[in-house]
């Protein structure tokens, strides 16, 4: 990894590259152990005092989880000697933000693009692609 080279020098970005992979890897193989219908729906946050924090997403999650921690727990011990009892905490998904599309170009603009596109006989691709641009532009609802 490209980023390695660039730690090398420093000691605690070393570490902390150590530890984000670590538990990366703890969240890999805690995943591994859950039925499939639950990996999507819950996250490894961090081992505290004891406990496996684990984030879930859905409150069917949590429940399912917890009803299975009793089979499950020894499994997890095995993976970290360090958990003693394991924790589930809400955390649900940010949906995804909106995206609106408010780009518009000028008509001053797609003038000038429309004079480009007619000096570029000799790249016809690129004039076509400019043509296209220019009518989807022009024909584009006004907010």
């Amino acid at each position: 990894m490209q980023l390695d080279r660039h730690t090398q020098a420093d000691q605690h970005l070393q570490n902390l590259i150590q530890r984000a992979r670590y538990w990366q890897q703890l969240d890999q193989k805690i995943k591994h152990i859950l039925p499939a219908n639950l990996r999507d729906h819950l996250q490894t946050a961090c081992i505290e005092d004891g406990q496996l924090i684990i984030h879930a997403h859905l409150p069917m999650a949590a429940g399912r989880l917890k009803m299975l921690l009793p089979v499950l727990l020894p499994k997890l011990q095995q993976l970290d000697s360090r958990i003693m009892h394991v924790q589930i905490k809400m955390q649900p998904k940010n949906p995804p933000a909106e995206r609106s599309k408010n780009f518009r170009i000028t008509p001053d603009a797609l003038n000038h693009f429309q004079h480009s596109a007619e000096q570029l006989a000799h790249h016809p691709q690129l004039a076509q692609a400019l043509l296209d641009l220019i009518r989807h532009h022009r024909h584009q609802p006004k907010p």
